[in-house]
Order: structure tokens, then C-alpha cells, then sequence
């Protein structure tokens, strides 16, 4: 079942005017652990630290070798700071990690785990996480759970405190999140699927907008060399429409993992 999950590792780059308000750690020791240990449950736990950029991308990247021989999801939580001009997320050194950088990093665990991978975001501006998305690849991830908006620590505690509850309990991450959402919520969930509509939709606009002139001159050429005649402008319009679903496939062919067992 999609989002069914067995592992969840908890990553933590906060910085000390945070002060008490470290909620990584917390939600980890409070909720996570506690509640794994005390109704033992068959999940597999982590916490980290990661104060610089390097310390992330080690982090996340000894994953990838281990991904291939976990079964079932595997849930990744980040607890940083967004960047308010929406890049990326800042790290405890203050250095930016780019949403790019991040969905690269995701990439090569959803990949070994056969689309099984899902980000959760206590962080403000997580939603903009899709930002990474490269519809040419594979997905990055199979869901995510962020806020668009700027979110209290106290508010990530409360509201990521029932998530875990919830999947420590339901075992399924989707679930779990809808459980959340009765209590009312600034985090919401996205799954892969959407994100590459989005993706792509925008990147065809700007290829219409930029491009499409150009296009349709080159397909009218091109018509023409090969059976000697002018074809009316409706046509050309067709073949650039036919052109942009064949691209479409082509791209959630390269994104999705329907081949995948």
C-alpha cells in the first residue's frame, strides 16, 4: 500500500538562538522513540545532527548503499529553518542546502527503494521542496508533508508530535497525515504525481511562451521538405501540440517508476 512505512530517521539542523526549541530532538525522544519502544513496534529509528551542509549530504547519502536492503518506506523528517527567499533550507552554520541539491539527494534512496521514500518538513517554506523537481529524472520522492508558510516551534511539535503518533500506530505515512489533518494543520501533503503535473505544466508554458513561434515555423519546414507542400496553419498547430504529448511521455515515462517491482 502506498505509504506504508517501517523506517524514519530524523534530521536536525538548528541553530542556538533556537534555545530549548530544538524539535527535531525532541519529537525523536518524546514521541518517535518512546512511543516505538513502549509499544513495541517493528520499526527501525534514527536521530541525527547535521550542523553543516557536508554533515547533511553525508548523512543523507549513506542511505542510498542501505535503502536497497530495507523493506517497506522509509520516512525521512528535516528540522531546519527555510530560506525566506524560498531556495532551500539554512543548516546551523548558516549555509544553504538549494532544493536541487536536495532532490538529487532523495533521488538515489526513492530510486533503491522503488518510489518508497517520503520528506517530512518541520521547517517554514517546505513547501517550495518541489522546486527541485526535475521532470527529465525519476522522482525524488513518493510524497512529501510541508508548510508554504512560517511555522512556529511550537506548532511543528503539536502537529508533527500527532503524525508520529499516528504512524507509529497506522504504520502508513498517508494515513497518518489525514489523521493530522482533522485537528487542523499549515502542513500539507503532496505526492510525487502531482508535483510532476506541476513541473511539467510549467515548463511546457515556458516553452510555448519562449518557443513556440520558432517551433512551429521549423515543423512547417520541415512538413514541406518532406512532401513537397505548404500545410495549413490548424496543422501546424496540431503537429506542436502532438510534439508537446510526446514529450509529456516521455518525461513521466523518465519519472515515474511504473516499471518498477
Amino acid at each position: 500500500m502506498i505509504g506504508n512505512i517501517k523506517h524514519i530517521i530524523v534530521i536536525e539542523s538548528l541553530t542556538n538562538r533556537d534555545g530549548a526549541n530544538f524539535t527535531g530532538e525532541a519529537l525523536y525522544d518524546d514521541i518517535i522513540r518512546r512511543h516505538i519502544d513502549l509499544y513495541e513496534r517493528d520499526f527501525t529509528h534514527a536521530f541525527y545532527k547535521a550542523p553543516t551542509k557536508q554533515d547533511l549530504i553525508e548523512t543523507i547519502s549513506s542511505y542510498v548503499p542501505k535503502a536497497k536492503e530495507l523493506e517497506e518506506g522509509i520516512l525521512i523528517h528535516l528540522e531546519m529553518h527555510g530560506d525566506e527567499k524560498l531556495g532551500g533550507l539554512i543548516l546551523t552554520d548558516g549555509s544553504l542546502i538549494k532544493w536541487e541539491e536536495l532532490a538529487d539527494l532523495f533521488r538515489e534512496i526513492n530510486i533503491n527503494t522503488c518510489d518508497k521514500l517520503f520528506i517530512t518538513l518541520g521547517t517554514c517554506f517546505g513547501r517550495f521542496l518541489y522546486k527541485g523537481v526535475n521532470p527529465y529524472k525519476k522522482s525524488p520522492y513518493s510524497g512529501y508533508i510541508s508548510a508554504s508558510i512560517e511555522v512556529n516551534p511550537e506548532e511543528v511539535y503539536i502537529k508533527f508530535g500527532k503524525l508520529f503518533e499516528e504512524l507509529i500506530n497506522r504504520g502508513n505515512i498517508v494515513e497518518s497525515y489525514l489523521e493530522m489533518e482533522k485537528t487542523g494543520s499549515n502542513f500539507y501533503y503532496k505526492d510525487s504525481k502531482r508535483i510532476f503535473e506541476e513541473a511539467f505544466n510549467s515548463s511546457m508554458q515556458q516553452l510555448k511562451d519562449g518557443l513556440r513561434n520558432e517551433m512551429l515555423n521549423e515543423s512547417v519546414k520541415q512538413v514541406k521538405n518532406e512532401i513537397g507542400a505548404d500545410i495549413p496553419p490548424h496543422m501546424a498547430e496540431i503537429l506542436f501540440d502532438l510534439a508537446l504529448r510526446n514529450i509529456y511521455l516521455a518525461h513521466k515515462k523518465a519519472f515515474d517508476f511504473d516499471d518498477c517491482k
